[in-house]
């Protein structure tokens, strides 16, 4: 097998056609906006999957290689045409190390034209985001001006990587309708300088007619959480067609993650996944690792029983159980991951406790419409972790109160 193009997870060459991949088309919208030289390249690798070469796959327009190409005409075009001792040299290496280890690095001062500039390479995605800046003269004047040229790519950045969220992970701004089910998803990022993380959700209706509910959260936050996070949600959505039983769903994708722990030893993951049937009110669900879901019936709310399931990537061939529970009207849901109750200065249990009358709290003030309420009420107890939280309620006139069961 010869050279090939990196694929990012649809299975589609980055260095191909920019508009035929989505979020492709959104770095370029965004460095479209940038006020500086910033390119965006995807590797060219070998059968050992070792960079060979650079192809430049988007770029801002005042974009300009020492062999004249600037722009958009630099789409398309190998590094080591225009600029092979890049390839060749130590700024390779750093280039692979970049790649490898996600950790930016700088390549060292470039000369462009009368002009000498700092060029600094980041992992975005399955590529690298490279920026040049050029090096001004020294002064109070000078220093401003970087520090302005700074506060704008780390505007561009910011706004890179929400777009990218949009792509990777669709958020709904208002509650939607699945059957029998109606569903609220929040997402809260760590911080501004990352937007994108890897907790996700799926709330999805089967052709059967029942529904697939699912959070998750992978280890870290950044781009390579984010392409994991990817990787995990489209192979759930893929594997639901197959089986929609959760304990056996978790066992695929406890599969998936050794499979990609070839190339990051370091790779952990949490999920829960659930099943509701909406003839028979009743849900189906299994989890591995993760904090359990709660329920909210009759004016309290406790978290559910966990069944058996070690997190994903941790036991080769891990089995999970299902536990089986009645959700019927009146009946809230609330899955989440654990920055929502997991602080770094408290335990847990101080957490949950306060999730659990906030939850209360929303459901006493908002009996018609729990979610909205619930969902304005939660904050995440971790400051430093993304989290996603997805509420659900079962449509229809409440029933009798009762216990929970489970």
């Amino acid at each position: 097998m010869g050279a090939q193009a990196y694929a990012w997870t649809d299975g589609r060459s980055a260095a191909g056609d920019r508009h035929d991949v989505p979020w492709l088309a959104t770095v370029q919208s965004v460095l479209d906006l940038l006020p500086g030289t910033s390119g965006y390249l995807v590797p060219e690798v070998d059968e050992t999957g070792r960079m060979i070469d650079l192809i430049w796959a988007a770029a801002s327009p005042a974009a300009v290689t020492p062999g004249g190409p600037h722009g958009a005409q630099l789409i398309g075009l190998a590094m080591s045409r225009h600029q092979p001792e890049v390839i060749a040299g130590d700024r390779g290496r750093t280039c692979q190390r970049v790649l490898d280890t996600g950790e930016p690095a700088d390549l060292g001062p470039v000369r462009i034209g009368q002009a000498d500039f700092t060029v600094r390479a980041g992992r975005l995605g399955p590529g690298l985001l490279i920026t040049w800046q050029r090096r001004e003269v020294t002064g109070p004047q000078a220093g401003a001006e970087r520090l302005a040229e700074v506060e704008r790519t780390l505007a561009a950045e910011h706004d890179l990587a929400s777009r990218l969220q949009q792509i990777i992970l669709p958020i709904p701004a208002e509650p939607i309708d699945l059957p029998g089910l109606r569903v609220a998803v929040r997402y809260l990022p760590a911080g501004q300088e990352a937007m994108i993380g890897g907790d996700w959700f799926h709330a999805a209706a089967l052709r059967d007619g029942s529904v697939l509910l699912a959070v998750g959260d992978v280890a870290g936050h950044g781009t390579q959480a984010a392409t994991t996070m990817a990787q995990l949600r489209h192979a759930l959505r893929a594997l639901s067609v197959v089986t929609s039983d959760p304990a056996v769903l978790l066992e695929h994708l406890n599969r998936l993650i050794w499979e990609l722990e070839a190339d990051d030893p370091e790779l952990a993951a949490t999920a829960v996944i659930a099943r509701f049937d909406p003839r028979r009110h009743q849900l189906v669900w299994a989890q591995a690792g993760h904090p359990p879901p709660l329920l909210s019936r009759a004016g309290r709310t406790a978290p559910l029983s966990r069944p058996a399931g070690p997190m994903l990537g941790v036991v080769d061939g891990a089995r999970y159980a299902d536990a089986v529970i009645g959700l019927t009207p009146g009946d809230v849901l609330l899955l989440y991951t654990d920055g929502l109750v997991e602080h770094r200065q408290r335990g847990p249990d101080v957490g949950l406790d306060t999730v659990i009358a906030a939850v209360d709290d929303a459901v006493r003030s908002a009996p018609e419409q729990p979610l909205a309420e619930m969902l304005a009420r939660l904050r995440r107890a971790n400051p430093d972790d993304d989290t996603c939280i997805l509420a659900a309620r079962p449509l229809g006139r409440p029933r009798a109160p009762g216990m929970i069961k489970g």
